[in-house]
C-alpha cells in the first residue's frame, strides 16, 4: 500500500506541471452538468468502483467495463467543486481535481484492459492502485471539507 500511494504521489507531481495547461474550471465546464452535489458524485464513483470490484472478483469483463465507464464519463456536480472547500484551500484543491481525474482515467483503463485480457490477477492489482488513487485523495481533502 506504502509503495502505490509513494508511487500515487509521484505521478500527481508530474501531472501537475501538465494540469496547469487545462484548469479546473474548463475541466468541470467540459462534463454534463447533473443535478447532484459533489457528496453525492463520489458516492456514485465508489458505487462504479464496487462495480468494477464486483467483476472482477466474478471475472465478468461487462461489469468491469460498465463501472469504469461511470467513472471515465461522469457528470460534474451542480456547482463548483472546489467551492466545498475553504477558500484557501481551493486552488490546491483544483490542482487536485486535475491531476487525480487524469490518474482515474488513465487507472480505471488499466483495469478494463486486463480484464480484456482476462488478466484477472493483473485487473485485481489494476484496481487496488485505482483504489488506492481514491483512498489517497481523500485522504488529503476530507477533512479540509466545509461543514
Amino acid at each position: 500500500m506504502k509503495k502505490v500511494v509513494i508511487t500515487t504521489l509521484v505521478f500527481l507531481l508530474t501531472t501537475l506541471s501538465h494540469a496547469q495547461e487545462k484548469d479546473a474550471e474548463a475541466l468541470v465546464a467540459g462534463k454534463e452538468k447533473a443535478d447532484m452535489t459533489y457528496r453525492q458524485l463520489m458516492e456514485i464513483m465508489g458505487e462504479a468502483s464496487s462495480m468494477m470490484h464486483k467483476g472482477v472478483l466474478r471475472q465478468n469483463k461487462q461489469m468491469v467495463k460498465e463501472g469504469a465507464n461511470i467513472l471515465l464519463t461522469h457528470p460534474a456536480p451542480n456547482h463548483k467543486p472546489w467551492s466545498i472547500m475553504a477558500e484557501e484551500d481551493q486552488a490546491g484543491f483544483k490542482q487536485s481535481l486535475l491531476a487525480y481525474d487524469q490518474l482515474l482515467d488513465t487507472r480505471a483503463e488499466k483495469v478494463v484492459e486486463d480484464a480484456d485480457q482476462g488478466a484477472w490477477t493483473k485487473a485485481s492489482n489494476s484496481l487496488n492502485d485505482l483504489n488506492a488513487t481514491c483512498l489517497s485523495c481523500h485522504a488529503m481533502w476530507q477533512e479540509k471539507v466545509k461543514r
